[in-house]
């Protein structure tokens, strides 16, 4: 068996194998039964330590996709049939190209299984959604179908959300719903990162948040990592530490470092909650004749932007979306074929150093 460990990324060698070993599984690579490579097998293959390796075939064995026999090895666990006929997936009608790698994750997953994929376009305004979400989940609990959730919801429709989740599989994707599973990346680890990146390795004195709208689930464990590794740089807030409430488009982060430049000088750094935002931050940037990666560090997040038509060198934490996606699907079926507790999977991201 092919594993390879690229350690030029950020991405630790055990969730790399992880995801090789857990892909060449979902996608039926290996049959029900058949033998894994052997911890020793592993660190010959890869190089890695027994004590990684090891980790390895717990985390394997901890999803439930291997089971051991002392003395014999680890193998592949047999497949159930979940007894879905459909799973309904929730997304935004805005910023689909972005959501459009979950779904690839998720078609992929589903590919060779008999489960209906039903889509449902939520209508949003400023997280308002109306009564057809409602309806919808309505119907997946009539008909006890499981359900991806992706972007977190508030008021009516999370309370049918509460109710959905405690009568069918129910997996949210970036945000924590009670009695649900939940398929998150690792924001404080990534989050703290790219604050010791620019305080140890830039030299920056201080630093500017961009950081969306804090009652949200992954923007409250975003600003928990800055604050941290902030701490540790020694970045008191209101002297050389800022905090900006914005709205995770390109017109907000124009528009508030905009103002923030009118009655501040400019900070050593930028971190926005996303890409988009950091797009708006360069033209307020350059309005005050200030060039990012040479006059200010700029960060994003989710390495999301359109390549083909707004591409420019961001420094930004890439989200492995369609692994999401994929993990989406196997939290669902994992829930509907045994009943267990809900869990949570945090998908590892990497930090990509471009130009600014």
């Amino acid at each position: 068996m092919k594993l390879e460990v690229d350690r030029s990324i950020s991405i630790p060698p055990y969730q790399q194998i992880v995801r090789q070993l857990r892909e060449s599984i979902t996608r039926g690579d290996i049959a029900d039964n058949d033998p894994i490579p052997s911890a020793r097998e592993i660190v010959s293959i890869t190089g890695v330590s027994l004590a990684t390796a090891q980790r390895v075939l717990n985390e394997l064995k901890n999803e439930g996709l291997i089971y051991s026999l002392p003395g014999k090895g680890s193998f592949i666990s047999p497949r159930e049939d979940s007894g879905l006929k459909a799973i309904h997936i929730f997304l935004p009608s805005t910023r689909l190209s972005f959501f459009m790698e979950i779904l690839n994750g998720i078609y992929e997953a589903l590919a060779e299984k008999s489960i209906e994929i039903k889509m449902h376009s939520l209508n949003t305004d400023k997280l308002v959604w109306d009564w057809k979400t409602i309806e919808d989940l309505e119907e997946a609990v009539k008909c006890q179908d499981g359900v991806i959730f992706i972007e977190e919801a508030f008021d009516s429709v999370r309370t049918a959300c509460l109710r959905a989740a405690r009568q069918i599989p129910f997996v949210t994707i970036e945000w924590q719903l009670d009695g649900a599973c939940a398929v998150i990346n690792d924001y404080e680890h990534s989050t703290a990162e790219v604050v010791r990146y620019l305080a140890q390795e830039k030299n920056c004195s201080s630093l500017l948040v961009l950081k969306g709208r804090d009652y949200q689930y992954n923007a409250n464990l975003k600003l928990s990592g800055i604050k941290k590794a902030s701490a540790e740089a020694g970045w008191k807030e209101g002297e050389s530490l800022f905090f900006l409430d914005t709205d995770f488009d390109a017109y907000s982060g124009y528009q508030s470092v905009s103002a923030f430049l009118q009655e501040h000088s400019a900070p050593a750094a930028i971190f926005c909650a996303n890409d988009y935002e950091a797009i708006g931050v360069v033209g307020a940037l350059t309005e005050n004749g200030l060039l990012p990666g040479r006059d200010v560090q700029l960060i994003g997040y989710g390495d999301m932007t359109d390549k083909t038509t707004i591409y420019f060198p961001l420094t930004t934490v890439k989200q492995n979306l369609e692994e999401m996606g994929r993990q989406a699907v196997e939290m669902v079926l994992h829930m509907a074929g045994k009943k267990e507790n809900p869990l949570q999977k945090i998908v590892a991201t990497e930090f990509i150093r471009r130009k600014t």
